[in-house]
């Protein structure tokens, strides 16, 4: 697999978008649907990577905050990932952010 990451923003632009990561999060939890083994993400389709806790979390702070950060190496998502100043601990290691653009 590559070293390299992409660190994505999302803003959801509908109320819907903005809890669509709850309803699979809850959907997931009580058996309706089994673990989501890929998710379409505007132009990206991600597998995530991560624990039923670790997307909870992330579709918590989706939910409250109305924008998220999706770290990804190749076509996998790192549920847990988070960014830290210049660091970003993802896929269990920490990398340093070369470029930013806003």
């Amino acid at each position: 697999m590559s070293n390299k990451i992409r660190v994505l923003c999302i803003q959801p632009s509908t109320v819907s978008a903005r809890f669509a990561f709850l309803a699979i999060a809850l959907k997931w939890s009580i058996g309706a649907t089994p673990r989501p083994s890929r998710l379409r993400i505007g132009p990206h389709d991600l597998e995530p990577e991560g624990s039923e806790a670790a997307f909870w979390q992330f579709a918590l702070r989706h939910a409250f905050s109305s924008q998220s950060i999706l770290v990804t190496r190749g076509d996998h998502w790192d549920v847990s990932a988070s960014v830290d100043g210049d660091e970003v601990h993802a896929f269990g290691r920490k990398f340093a952010l070369r470029q930013c653009l806003f």
